[in-house]
């Protein structure tokens, strides 16, 4: 690598640290004043407040992710050109793409680093910070405690549960109606259970083979029965996961058992494909990063940050936008994550063939 290009990849890289940690602190600050009356309420120890931040770093820094990378490209970029650096390379020889080539390959590792991480480490802060949470609002009431739970599970299976306890996944007036291809459906009753992922262990129940008219034709009692019923069900059960709390193989999961149950898996599938889209932001940003340092007046760099913040509120609304759009199905999930990012890209590649030109 040439000296010129360890020094750009220095003063972006500074850069783009120093603006991560800017806006985490004002990030942490605002949740901090957030919830600030939900934990004085709840009495919330100094301990309990740090480890609430600690769990929801993970997730505030895949939102400063971007806006770093678009700031660390102008700040670096803008000071060299506010100082004519850049225009003394560019008139010695040096074209804009061959000079900024490494910051566009140093913001793709960012970015794949920013996918993995917003997949393995995000989920699991977020789900840590989900459980503190409902031990904070429920430490001074009986948990996790449903009742009249009804549901549609796999393989055309309907569920009813008088009382679930989430605690310790017992259930109690259990129902399961299977209406299968065969030439009767069946009914399953039992006083209780419990539930150990796919396999339910029922107790004092019985078995019933229904005719087409609604007639029993088989009955038989038991006092234990292992019920296999073909996949995890605690989703509908109250142990599942948030959609942020949820790593793609997760999402992919839940969509499978939420279409064989004929459930709308649009929510699923907008984050499944916005775990992509969200980290690979930061090069589509990048893109237009690049030549907005250059195109703006040098004696304007207060105008430029200016805009450059209010180019990353309008990614932000228009990501949020489309992401409620493609929830609610008015949007194909693919392109309610990824019409963002084709928008800023298609405005980036714009500027940077004026810029070249």
């Amino acid at each position: 690598m040439r000296i010129i290009h360890r020094y750009l990849l220095r003063e972006y890289l500074t850069q783009y640290l120093f603006c991560t940690a800017g806006f985490l602190v004002l990030l942490v600050g605002n949740f901090l004043f957030e919830i600030s009356d939900f934990l004085v309420d709840k009495r919330a120890s100094f301990a309990l407040i740090c480890l609430l931040v600690y769990y929801q770093i993970p997730y505030l820094l895949m939102d400063v992710f971007p806006a770093a990378v678009l700031f660390g490209v102008f700040l670096s970029l803008g000071r060299l050109a506010q100082d004519r650096e850049m225009d003394a390379l560019r008139t010695s020889g040096w074209s804009f793409p061959a000079l900024t080539a490494p910051l566009l390959c140093a913001t793709f590792v960012l970015c794949v680093g920013a996918f993995y991480f917003n997949d393995r480490v995000v989920p699991a802060a977020n789900f840590r910070y989900e459980q503190e949470i409902r031990k904070i609002v429920y430490k001074d009431f009986i948990p996790f405690i449903q009742e009249n739970v009804v549901f549609k599970g796999p393989d055309g299976r309907f569920f009813y549960l008088r009382r679930v306890n989430e605690r310790d996944r017992t259930v109690e007036g259990v129902l399961i109606y299977q209406n299968q291809d065969e030439a009767f459906p069946r009914l399953i009753t039992a006083a209780e259970g419990r539930i150990q992922e796919q396999s339910w262990f029922l107790k004092a129940g019985a078995y019933y083979e229904l005719a087409d008219d609604g007639t029993i034709t088989t009955v038989a009692t038991f006092q234990e029965l292992v019920e296999d019923v073909g996949e995890d069900l605690s989703l509908f059960l109250g142990q599942s996961k948030g959609v942020d709390e949820m790593s793609r193989a997760e999402l992919k999961a839940n969509m499978e058992l939420f279409a064989k149950s004929g459930l709308s898996i649009a929510s699923f599938a907008v984050n499944y494909h916005l775990k992509v889209a969200l980290p690979f932001a930061g090069l589509i940003l990048a893109f237009l990063g690049l030549p907005f340092a250059t195109l703006v007046p040098k004696s304007g760099r207060a105008i430029g940050l200016a805009i450059s913040l209010l180019l990353i509120m309008v990614y932000f609304f228009t990501t949020v936008l489309f992401r409620e759009l493609g929830v609610s199905g008015l949007v194909a999930p693919f392109w309610a994550a990824w019409l963002p990012n084709v928008f800023f890209l298609g405005l980036g590649l714009v500027l940077l063939f004026q810029v070249i030109k």
